[in-house]
This record gives structure tokens, C-alpha cells and sequence, in this order.
């Protein structure tokens, strides 16, 4: 097994395995070897737009005969108020199950680099970093690549943000009015998707009390399946109106618009420790797709773990 640093030559392979690796992977979807270059690393080593600002990264491949088997993408972020702290991001890690030597191999490629580079601490999978066309927004490791979160732990990465993802597949709706009387306007806007995004406000007594906004799944892919999905970004009703039926109102309210002009799948999001919007998501017609978990390591002057040896 090779393990060399990314070049374009290498861009089909790479591609390749990355649509392999994440076809099981909810929210998901195949992308062209366009998208995909748009997150690896420029020649000119600027800043990557498409993965936050991230600087000075790097891509590591693991291949045999022309296959790509692993690869981790890794780079310094400047976060926190005027950009003063400096971490270590590992925005990808990805390897076939079996080849866990070739990913130790990589990990310990990237901690040695960051290390150098003198960060206390590294984010993996880090929301904000993120690969666009990589799952829906904000979503870090999720758990249908197991694998690659045991690794993680294993070489003492711990796991701290988590994001559950609903969906709802062909959802059909009937909006039932609450028992007090409210009015909706419903505003479109064209995004990056095949069909217009959507925000629905309620109003009582002609006081705005609660909104919903909604994305095209096509924000985030351009993959034809994505199209027909929509993601809610944001619903909020004013707490003193809670408990009356409005957000539930409000929500399949904008599912039904929405379904008018063609969506057909919708989907959610929220913290896992949000119990109150988990309740309520569950109880809406939503079922959970996924979990997603952000990683990190303090960095000591030792390694946690010790190296597996020669790559096979």
C-alpha cells in the first residue's frame, strides 16, 4: 500500500472512493469529480471556501494499483473571538473496513503535521468545516461509518457535539388549525435548488409569533434524488404561545406548500440534547435517519497510542 499526498492526477480514484465509502451514508448522494475537487486542496494553497477557513491543509492517499483504500484531509483553523485560537481540523477521514493499519497510518500523518504546527487541540469532523456536498448542514461523523468513529477513539478522540437527523419519506400531511385564530404568509425564494426555498411566518392578532424556513435538499447536492427533499432550517414559535398546537400547525403548514410545487421528502434536524424538539419531531411524522458526532483530541507530547508498524 502507497501512501502519497493528493494530486490532481489522482482526483478520479479519489472520487471514487469517496462516493464507494459514503453510498450507505444518509443524506448522502454521488458527486462529480468537479465537486469534489472544489474541497481538496488548491496548487496555490488557498484558503478552501467550500470547507470554512481552513488553511495550509493537506490530503493523504492510501492506494494499491490505482485504488484508493483511505485518505484524510487535514489543516490549521484560526476559531474564537479575532480568530486568536489555533486548532487542528481533520474535516474528512475515511477507509475501507479491513484496512485499519492504512488508516492509523494516516491519522498519525496528520497528528504529526498538526503537531508540528505546534495546536492543542484537533476537531474532527467539525461543524463549519464540513464538506458541503457531504450529508445535510452541520452534520459531522456519522454513525453509519462506524469504523471510522472506533478509530477515532481508539486513538483518543472524544466525542462531543451531536446532531440527531428525522426524515420522512413521501410524507402526506393535514394541517389542523389551533384553537386560537391565526393567519400565515407564505414567502419563495429561489436557491440553489431545482425548486424554491420556503419561509412561512404566523401571525395572531397581526403580531408576527413564530416562522418556519425551509431549503432545498439541492442546497447541499446537486444529485437529482436530493431535489425532491426539503430541509427545515428553522422553526420557532414565541414561547408564550407554546403548547397550542401552532408549531405543529406552522410545520406541516409549510410541508403542505412545499408539496404543492413538487417535494415530496422532508427533513429535520436537531441536538441530541434538545429533548424538547426531539418530542416534538417524533410526534410530527418524523423518524429518525442518522447520528452525527464531532471529535476531539487534546494534544499531549506523547501519542495516546502506539503505531501498528509496516501498512499491508
Amino acid at each position: 500500500m502507497d501512501i502519497v499526498q493528493y494530486t490532481p492526477n489522482i482526483l478520479t480514484p479519489l472520487t471514487q472512493f469517496y462516493n464507494h465509502l459514503t453510498a450507505n451514508v444518509p443524506f448522502c448522494y454521488p458527486v462529480n469529480e468537479h465537486e469534489f475537487s472544489s474541497v481538496l486542496p488548491k496548487v496555490n494553497n488557498e484558503v478552501n471556501k467550500s470547507v470554512g477557513r481552513l488553511n495550509s491543509d493537506n490530503v493523504f492517499v492510501a492506494m494499491k494499483n490505482g485504488v484508493v483504500h483511505a485518505f484524510v484531509h487535514f489543516g490549521i483553523a484560526h476559531i474564537g473571538p479575532n480568530n486568536k485560537t489555533k486548532i487542528g481540523v481533520i474535516p474528512f477521514l475515511g477507509y475501507n473496513r479491513g484496512k485499519r493499519s492504512t488508516a492509523q497510518a494516516l491519522l498519525e500523518i496528520a497528528e504529526t503535521y498538526l503537531r508540528r504546527h505546534h495546536v492543542t487541540k484537533i476537531s474532527a469532523f467539525r461543524s463549519g468545516f464540513e464538506y458541503q456536498f457531504y450529508h445535510i448542514e452541520h452534520a459531522n461523523l456519522s454513525l453509519a461509518l462506524e469504523h471510522v468513529h472506533a478509530l477515532l477513539g481508539f486513538n483518543g478522540y472524544k466525542p462531543l457535539q451531536r446532531w440527531v437527523y428525522f426524515g420522512w419519506e413521501n410524507y402526506t400531511v393535514k394541517p389542523i388549525p389551533p384553537p386560537i385564530p391565526v393567519k400565515l404568509s407564505v414567502n419563495w425564494s429561489d436557491g440553489q435548488g431545482e425548486l424554491p426555498d420556503c419561509t412561512v411566518k404566523v401571525y395572531h392578532e397581526n403580531k408576527l409569533i413564530g416562522d418556519c424556513c425551509s431549503l432545498s435538499g439541492g442546497e447541499f447536492s446537486s444529485h437529482p434524488d436530493a431535489q425532491k427533499w426539503l430541509h427545515t432550517v428553522w422553526l420557532e414559535i414565541n414561547e408564550e404561545f407554546w403548547g397550542k398546537g401552532i408549531g405543529k400547525y406552522l410545520l406541516h403548514s409549510t410541508l403542505q406548500e412545499m408539496y404543492g410545487v413538487g417535494y415530496r421528502h422532508a427533513q429535520i434536524s436537531t441536538s441530541s440534547d434538545n429533548s424538547c424538539a426531539i418530542l416534538f419531531y417524533s410526534n410530527c411524522g418524523y423518524r429518525v435517519f442518522d447520528q452525527t458526532f464531532e471529535f476531539e483530541k487534546i494534544i499531549t507530547e506523547t501519542p495516546v497510542c502506539k503505531v501498528f508498524g509496516t501498512v499491508a
